[in-house]
Parts: structure tokens; sequence; C-alpha cells
């Protein structure tokens, strides 16, 4: 259909108008919204926002064309809480991360960060916020064509850390803490799916974060080392008072790393508790999801 160069230059052409007006009405809408919010939105005095969740979605909605993925569903995340959430694929548990840092908006609803709506914020407090809150994708994504120093190093760059000694040693540090000891000068291709993992956690916390959120971080490696990633992110939790949010399969990693875990079912909290109580469920569908069985008794494929 687009066998002619100048056929493409000239579709190209024609939509970019579009597509800029659409941004320029997007942008408009958003700096009223933000204008009108500013005074009813301000920064909190430290000890009412202490008191307040970390993380707060309240009646959120979100769909994909036809498709609802969440539907009405509120939430509270408590400070230093690790939340476990587990769903069918699809259901909603990687756009509730996305909605949660600002990389997607809800199509209703209000999602709030230390008491303060996201949707109300300025770009620079968006980004802000999105400082403070880390995300380890399920891939880890780390840069291919910089070593696994250098991956870690780069968020302390970003923010402005000039002194090479100084990211030196925290890049060592880091290393330490996800234990990957010496390997700062290892490239991407010499590191396991595991390994790469470690590294995305740990450039996840170079940034001091208050909230760090996971998606899937044990897909793909073998138990053994399922094993070492959860306690490791046990143990970070820990050390460094952080926020977690874990979207995983793996019941076993949420056995070393939730305090709290939801079941989402049709965009909604079907289960909220800890895991012995999911265990002990008698919900049919939790059961079902439990034991990878559908209700009438078949294995679910």
């Amino acid at each position: 259909m687009f066998d002619s160069p100048l056929l493409v230059l000239l579709c190209i052409l024609l939509a970019l108008p579009l597509a800029l007006l659409v941004l320029a009405i997007r942008r408009r809408r958003r700096a009223r919204t933000v204008s009108a919010g500013a005074a009813s939105n301000p920064s909190l005095p430290a000890q009412q926002e202490s008191s307040l969740p970390l993380i707060e979605l309240n009646d959120v909605h979100k769909s994909f064309g036809s498709q609802k993925v969440l539907n009405r569903l509120s939430l509270k995340i408590q400070r230093a809480e690790t939340l476990g959430i587990l769903g069918m694929s699809g259901g909603g548990k990687s756009v509730l991360l996305q909605l949660i840092v600002g990389l997607l908006w809800p199509d209703r609803g209000e999602i709030r960060f230390k008491g303060r709506s996201l949707e109300e914020m300025s770009e620079s407090d968006l980004l802000d916020v999105r400082r403070r809150v880390s995300y380890v994708f399920q891939s880890g994504a780390i840069f291919d064509f910089l070593s696994v120093g250098e991956n870690i190093a780069y968020p302390l760059r970003e923010r402005g850390m000039a002194d090479e000694e100084q990211i030196d040693r925290r890049v060592e540090e880091l290393l330490d803490a996800v234990e990957l000891e010496g390997m700062g000068d290892h490239g991407y291709d010499e590191l396991s799916l595991g390994s790469k993992k470690q590294v995305a956690i740990a450039r996840a916390i170079a940034s001091n974060p208050e909230a760090i959120l996971y998606d899937e971080p044990t897909a793909g490696v073998d138990p053994m080392i399922g094993k070492t990633l959860s306690r490791l992110i046990r143990k970070l939790n820990r050390r460094n008072n952080l926020t977690s949010v874990v979207v995983t399969h793996d019941l076993q990693c949420l056995a070393t790393v939730s305090d709290r875990i939801i079941l989402l079912k049709d965009g909604r909290i079907h289960f909220e508790g800890d895991l012995e109580a999911l265990y002990s469920s008698p919900d049919p569908f939790v059961q079902a999801f439990v034991t990878g069985r559908h209700p009438d008794g078949k294995i679910a494929s």
C-alpha cells in the first residue's frame, strides 16, 4: 500500500497537523485542570502527610476500546507495606501499576500519592512522583549498550550527581545490596535473565525511592533464582523501609515478600487478605486460581 516514499511522506505531512492539534487540546485541558486544582491540592503538612496512605486509588475505571480493564477499583497502599497483586492474564495488573506511576490515566476516578491527586499535579510535580516511585519491568529493561555499573549509575547522573568517585562508591554499594559484587564491568550479554533483573532492582533503588513497583519479578527464571529474587526484594524492603507493589503469578514469591494480597477479577478486587487467608478461602474463583483448576474441576489452560 505504501510502496512509494513520496506517498508515505505525504501521509505523514497530512497527519502531523491533526496530531499536533490533539496534543495541544490535551495540554490545554490538563493546564485548566491543574490551574483549577492548585488551590485544593497544595503540599500537605508533614505530620498530616505521614498519616495518609502513600498511594490511594478511588473508584478508578480504565478501558481500552470496548475492553473494560478496571471497574470502580478502590485501593489504599500503606507506607512500608508490600502489596502482592494476583489476577488472570490481561486482568489489569500491569495497567494498575502504570496508573499508579502516572504512565496511564484513568478514564474516571482518582489516584493520590501522599494525599495529592496525580490528575491535579503540574508536570514538574508528576516528574517528582516518578522519581519517588521506581518501576521494575518484567524483562528488567536495562540498557543493552551499557555495562552493569553504567546501568546502575544512570539514574544517579540523571539526578545531577557529577562526582565520579561518589558515583563509583554508590554503584559498589548497590551491587553489594543486590548480591552482584564485582560485576560492575560485565556487559549485557554476559548476564543471565536473573542477573538482569538484579541489575534492574539495583537501578530502581539507586535514587532512594519511596516505593518500587515490580511487574512479574520472577517470571522466566527457574525456581531457585525466583526464590533468590524474592528474598532480595524482601531484604531491600525491610532495609530501606520501602513501599512495594508486586504483580506476580508466583505464589511462592508472594509467600516471601507480601504483607497483603489482592486478587483481581473483572476489574475489581475479588479477594483481599494474607497468603493464609488466600489458601483457606472457600471462594470458587480463589480456589480455582490457587490450584490452577476451573471451578468445575477442569485443569486451567
